[in-house]
């Protein structure tokens, strides 16, 4: 069968940038050993200079340069048009959409057999970002996947989480079917340095990096020897520059690197060097990086919200807390970081989950069993 996967998908393949783009690059990897797929990913992104395709082994990766202007007023319509252009000219059995918003508009317009993974619950998450144009931006793409709904065969959901969301949409939706997580995260060595405290993820309010630093400085306080690193693209430098000025007053700045956008290599390598990854957010749906460092084996900090507790068992394959609450944070930071066997304890049990659930084969193959059942038959001799 002939698939158009329309998604986020990374220019260079050693830089993604934020999880859907992962999770597209990912779920490319998982079908590398088909041959019972003719996959073509579909990618408008910002950073493409000029229209372009080129395969990686046995897929074909189509970069379309994105929209960049008056993106709002238009509903991203040159982006529209051009991507529907291009998924017509291929002519696929199937569209599989990596998210619900303008990837699902896209594919209501073509008349195509359309599967939709969905990777972000819009209403319970345009609350946290700041600003009118980035509260006007996510509502459009919540309306867009509304006017989508009636056009898409099946709803996949990256999470149990989402499963229970969808449910209005009962009839539609599949199940859960996980993110893939690519093979070097489960290949991480154990490398730990004393003290070493990870995040990664866009820089923005929602990710609560703010509560991180404040409960750092709590450990600063209490005499724990530790460092924090931050990793991850910038999407609102005000944002970075509060986190800085947190730091600052706190008089951690010394202990706190902001590393940016790293290469998938050297974030393999902030894994291997981390005692304790901590996800402090306000909302999440399936996070990438959580799910990394369950594959890496890694002692786990996340807050009670959304997706995270079908991810972490609390106690038992890492350690949860309630959104905003620094204090309950520093003192699970307190606990785990001077706790060797917990951290290993807990690090082993989420990766045996990682191991059972995010393998990208695996996931690739409940994948085309959606396909088969929205196609029903329908290419039998392509």
């Amino acid at each position: 069968m002939k698939v158009a996967l329309l998604g986020p998908y990374p220019v260079d393949e050693n830089f993604t940038r934020g999880g859907v783009e992962k999770v597209t690059f990912n779920t490319v990897l998982g079908f590398q050993g088909r041959d019972d797929v003719e996959l073509h990913v579909v990618a408008p992104g910002y950073l493409v200079g000029r229209d372009h395709e080129r395969r990686t082994g046995r897929v074909t990766i189509h970069h379309l340069q994105r929209q960049r202007r008056f993106c709002l007023p238009t509903f991203n319509a040159l982006t529209v048009l051009k991507a529907r252009r291009a998924i017509r000219k291929l002519a696929p059995d199937l569209i599989h959409c990596q998210e619900s918003g303008l990837e699902s508009f896209i594919a209501s317009g073509l008349g195509l057999p359309t599967v939709v993974t969905v990777h972000a619950i819009f209403r319970n998450e345009s609350k946290f970002y700041p600003g009118l144009v980035a509260q006007l931006r996510y509502r459009q793409v919540g309306l867009l996947a509304r006017l989508a709904e009636p056009h898409v065969a099946r709803y996949i959901a990256s999470s149990m989480y989402a499963y229970k969301e969808l449910q209005r949409l009962a009839q539609k939706v599949h199940g859960v079917i996980e993110n893939p997580i690519e093979q070097r995260y489960f290949d991480v060595p154990d490398e730990q340095v004393a003290g070493r405290i990870l995040f990664s993820g866009t820089m923005y309010p929602r990710k609560g990096v703010h509560d991180l630093v404040s409960a750092a400085g709590r450990l600063g306080e209490r005499g724990v020897d530790f460092s924090l690193h931050i990793t991850g693209q910038v999407h609102s430098p005000d944002y970075l520059e509060q986190v800085r000025a947190k730091a600052s007053a706190g008089g951690i700045t010394d202990r706190v690197a902001f590393k940016g956008l790293l290469s998938e290599d050297d974030l393999a390598r902030e894994f291997a060097e981390a005692a304790v990854v901590v996800l402090p957010s306000y909302a999440e749906t399936s996070p990438m990086f959580i799910q990394q460092a369950m594959a890496a084996g890694k002692a786990i900090i996340a807050t009670r919200v959304g997706g995270l507790p079908y991810l972490i068992e609390d106690g038992v394959s890492g350690l949860l807390f309630e959104p905003g609450d620094v204090s309950g944070l520093t003192d699970r930071l307190v606990s785990l970081l001077g706790d060797e066997a917990m951290r290993r304890r807990l690090g082993a049990r989420a990766r045996a989950e990682a191991v059972a659930r995010f393998s990208a084969t695996e996931v690739a193959a409940k994948t085309v069993e959606v396909y088969r059942e929205v196609l029903g038959g329908r290419t039998a001799g392509r």
